[in-house]
Order: C-alpha cells, then structure tokens, then sequence
C-alpha cells in the first residue's frame, strides 16, 4: 500500500498535478490582499521539489502602473506564505471591465 501511494504520487509529480486544496487555499490569499478585487486565472506545478504559480488578479482599473505592480508583488507575497513549498509566482493584474475587453484581440488564439 505504502508503495503504491508513493507511486501514484510520483507519478502526479511527473504530470505536475497539484492538489486542488493548494489551488483553493492561494486563491482565498490572493482574495485576502487588499485591492484585489477577484482571481482569475490561477496555476501551480511542480519544478523538483517547489512549486512555481502564475495568477491573474484583477484591480481597480485607476491604478497607477506602479500601483498595480506594487499590489501584483504584495499578491506574490501572500502566495508565497500561504502554500508550502511554493518559491515563486508570477501575477499578472488585469483591471474590472469597462467598455468591451481588452483581450478580445486574443480569442482568435484561443482554441
């Protein structure tokens, strides 16, 4: 049995699954950092023996760029204490929509 779970999980490394309660618990930090107004896309995998996120964080659409970077670094911080093992994330910020969105320029990609 013991060599079983520690195959299985071997294996899910391999594959660079995460377990969906890492998922959960950095979303609810990333919600938890003032001026974050809602999570967007969210991805963690394994790299050996950390873990590396990318976030989408979405903020006021009056921030300064400097605003924005400062609370996409506070973002990253409160991962980085929130899920064990993680080293890094990169977050990116995106703001509420006002007239039309910005990426529709990229839904052709998209497939």
């Amino acid at each position: 049995m013991v060599l079983k779970d520690a195959a299985r999980e071997v294996f899910r490394r391999l594959m660079d699954a995460v377990a969906p309660a890492l998922i959960e618990t950095a979303a609810s930090a990333l919600r938890a950092v003032d001026g974050v107004r809602d999570v967007g896309q969210l991805r963690m995998r394994w790299i050996g023996h950390a873990l590396r996120g990318e976030a989408d964080i979405v903020v006021d659409p009056h921030l300064t760029v400097v605003q924005a970077h400062t609370l996409a670094v506070a973002a990253e911080h409160a991962l980085i204490h929130a899920v064990p093992r993680l080293t890094a994330a990169t977050v990116r910020t995106d703001h509420t929509p006002g007239s039309g969105d910005p990426h529709a320029v990229l839904a052709h990609h998209a497939r």
